[in-house]
């Protein structure tokens, strides 16, 4: 599985709408404790990805931070375990806000009395759905708090205090070293808050116990957690609870509720967890994409925490996942397998889906694990439920896509136009790639650093066995190809032009290899004085690299960026003029093609464009300026490096003056190699032939479209189809032997 490409994809698509704020969320924890505890149960990447897409957008904000303007290339094997996702969702609709009943004012009120210190704030709604309002409390340009409450009861959900949260604790810290208050302290100041806060409501509520709580994901910080269970007649309302934190400052950190709906589908929920009972202490209760998510533990200290992901306002269950408090048990239990994992798997979606767990057939007869939604006995694709059980019968981890259709959403597949119109449009869209160095691991049946030249029904990125459809697949209802984007945003395949630029490459690279040198370089290519300027130098240690850095005056980012070894130069930029668009794309490109000659490796003598990236405000993955990427070429073919398309060469143009400011070689080895001839090769529709007995075109339905967004309605669509032994290996065609490559 490309794992590079699928997190730069991540960070393209999210990259696409401003990102207002970025914080951690519990969801991203759970999804990335789910799908590793799922990858124990069967070795396929593309589930960790599903559960950690967004990961990257944190870690691509921090590092065009440190290194400047250069556009970096993100890579997946370097992500740190925090994750992040927007704070505001874009896609939330203005309707709901307009049904509000109760106003943020009247619903912040109690919270303001109960905490004097927040008495001042203003208030920030950032965005409405499923009936809970999400806003910010504002201390001038400051972040305060963020709370959630319900618009039609004026109920708060939760609220955590900003800024109230201990420094983040070294590796080796030790829970009994850090100065939390005492239990009794705790629950005192636990109680005046519900006092001042709830009022008479209060009294309703029992205290069930007082635990250490550290959240060793978010920034190891740690409280005393204070729950409590709402009694009726002396015997608790099953799952009407309630947490608050106290931080070591003995403040109100956090406090958590379980509404009436979340109460009603957790206690539905009992009958399938067994797990699941009323005496459940709530450590987390936060916002996430889709609804809420929870962590709830048990009473029982020596027993699990189990971290929920419920869809709306109680729809329906899209994420659990469950581990030991104590961390040396946590790989004491095992894993059910064979038949007596089917059978409990089975007996347990029946339960929670009652007759539409029939929907669900195994992806593999042979494997436990995934289960397939079919509609008319066609595939849906995106529409997957994984679990994990283990031999006690406890289910360990459950996901469920959390956007099903109605039947009636469904296009007939008698719409669909015949598999001969879809191979056709197939062949025609087969194209040729050159691979310049082949790791033996990855190709078998390639020598090792063998230059290959390969059939492919995309460019842009790995054709994988048994994909989910999204990157390319057949409208099945006009018969034509649709491509998604590849690694960090590639459109090779979506540009469809095909054009080679000739390029008349430098004899030998530019050298640089001191401070001097490098400020004689920025003014002979820019114009620009850096003597006022903050200076640095940063040792990369991705490929050897060493950059020679200046701040101005804005903080803005002036440098150059070479091999240290050597002092060949790979990267220089400099700030764009002002945020104006004026230059026209044609004379941007034009302007980069001409920039390229200067600093391409010596010897590359064609590029094809695989990028544009268009102007416009900056944001975490682009500075806003116009962007071309690079294919180095040759005979008119694409030429990667490795089996990882990525572009070679990246020039900026500022929008306003139509001059270069950055130029970036993406490469990590700056070799060329003698590669194969093109015209020794078998014809297109042989190269068809071989990939279609691997791969033949299966119809199905996609949740999604080639830019993994989600679709308005189910859409019918041909996609690659293989049998379950290339379900993680890439596919491709050697078209010297017309045999096919598969890892």
């Amino acid at each position: 599985m490309d794992v590079d490409k699928q997190i730069r994809e991540a960070v393209r698509s999210t990259s696409e709408e401003s990102v207002e704020e970025v914080r951690f969320t519990k969801e991203m924890e759970l999804r990335i404790r789910g799908a590793i505890a799922q990858s124990k149960h069967k070795n396929r990447n593309r589930l960790f990805m599903a559960g950690s897409l967004a990961a990257c957008l944190a870690v691509t904000a921090v590092g065009m931070h440190q290194q400047g303007w250069f556009p970096q290339m993100p890579s997946g094997k370097n992500l740190a375990s925090a994750v992040a996702t927007t704070a505001t969702d874009k896609k939330n609709t203005e309707a709901k806000q307009n049904s509000v009943k109760v106003s943020a004012e009247e619903a912040i009120l109690p919270l303001k009395k109960a905490i004097p210190a927040l008495s001042k704030t203003t208030i920030r709604v950032d965005s409405t759905s499923h009936g809970i309002s999400d806003v910010t409390l504002m201390e001038g340009n400051n972040a305060r708090a963020s709370v959630a409450y319900d618009i039609q009861t004026g109920q708060i959900e939760s609220f955590m205090i900003n800024g109230e949260r201990p420094d983040p604790y070294p590796e080796n810290w030790d829970e009994k070293s850090v100065k939390l208050p005492s239990a009794k302290t705790a629950e005192s100041a636990a109680n005046a808050f519900l006092q001042g806060f709830l009022g008479e409501e209060s009294k309703s509520y029992q205290h069930l116990a007082t635990e250490t709580y550290v959240n060793e994901f978010w920034e190891e910080s740690i409280w005393q957690s204070v729950s409590y269970q709402r009694m009726e007649n002396g015997k608790p309302v099953p799952f009407d609870i309630l947490s608050v934190r106290i931080n070591t400052k003995e403040q109100i950190a956090f406090f958590g509720r379980l509404n009436k709906n979340e109460q009603a589908f957790l206690t539905k929920l009992t009958d399938a967890m067994l797990d699941l009972n009323p005496s459940l202490l709530l450590f987390e209760k936060g916002r996430n994409r889709d609804g809420i998510s929870l962590e709830v533990g048990k009473v029982n200290k020596e027993e699990h925490q189990a971290s929920i992901q419920i869809v709306g306002n109680g729809q329906a269950l899209e994420s659990y996942s469950i581990e030991e408090k104590d961390k040396k048990e946590e790989s004491s239990w095992k894993q059910a397998k064979g038949a007596k994992a089917l059978e409990q798997e089975r007996q347990f979606l029946n339960k929670l889906l009652g007759d539409d767990s029939e929907n669900y057939r195994l992806e593999d007869e042979s494997k436990p694990g995934v289960y397939q939604r079919y509609h008319n006995g066609v595939p849906v694709l995106s529409d997957e439920i994984r679990m994990t059980t283990d031999e006690s019968g406890l289910l360990r981890y459950f996901r469920k896509e959390p956007v099903t259709f109605n039947s009636s959403q469904y296009p007939d597949v008698s719409t669909a136009v015949s598999e001969e119109v879809a191979i056709k449009e197939l062949s025609e869209h087969m194209k040729l790639r050159y691979v310049q160095m082949l790791d033996a691991s990855s190709k078998e049946k390639v020598e090792k650093g063998k230059p290959v030249l390969e059939y492919t029904s995309a460019v842009s990125f790995m054709q994988m066995g048994r994909e989910d459809g999204t990157e390319w697949h057949i409208d099945a209802t006009s018969g034509k190809i649709a491509y998604g984007t590849g690694n960090n945003g590639l459109a090779y395949d979506q540009l469809n032009t095909k054009k080679a630029h000739a390029i008349q490459s430098p004899k030998e690279y530019v050298k640089v290899r001191s401070k001097e040198e490098a400020k004689a370089l920025l003014q002979a290519e820019f114009g620009i004085q850096v003597d006022d300027s903050t200076y640095r130098e940063n040792q990369i240690d991705r490929n050897g690299r060493k950059e020679y850095v200046w701040n101005d005056k804005n903080d803005k980012y002036i440098g150059v960026e070479v091999i240290a070894e050597t002092g060949s130069v790979v990267g220089l930029g400099t700030p764009r003029s002002n945020t104006a668009v004026t230059v026209k794309r044609e004379q941007a490109e034009e302007a980069s093609l001409a920039f390229l000659h200067k600093y391409v490796d010596p010897g590359v003598t064609e590029v094809q464009l695989a990028q544009v990236i268009q102007p416009g405000g900056a944001n975490p993955v682009s500075s806003g300026e116009w962007e071309f990427r690079y294919f180095m070429s040759k005979d008119g073919i694409p030429v990667l490096d490795d089996d990882n398309p990525d572009p070679a060469y990246s020039v900026t143009v500022d929008p306003s003056t139509g001059k270069v400011t950055k130029f970036h070689n993406f490469r990590e080895t700056h070799e060329l190699v003698e590669l194969p001839a093109s015209y020794k090769i078998v014809s297109k529709d042989e190269a068809v032939q071989e990939f279609l007995r691997v791969m033949p075109l299966k119809l199905v339905y996609l949740m999604k479209d080639v830019d993994r967004k989600p679709l308005p309605q189910p859409k019918l669509a041909y996609v690659p189809w293989s049998g379950e032994e290339l379900a993680n290996k890439t596919v491709t065609i050697d078209a010297v032997t017309g045999k096919i490559i598969a890892d």
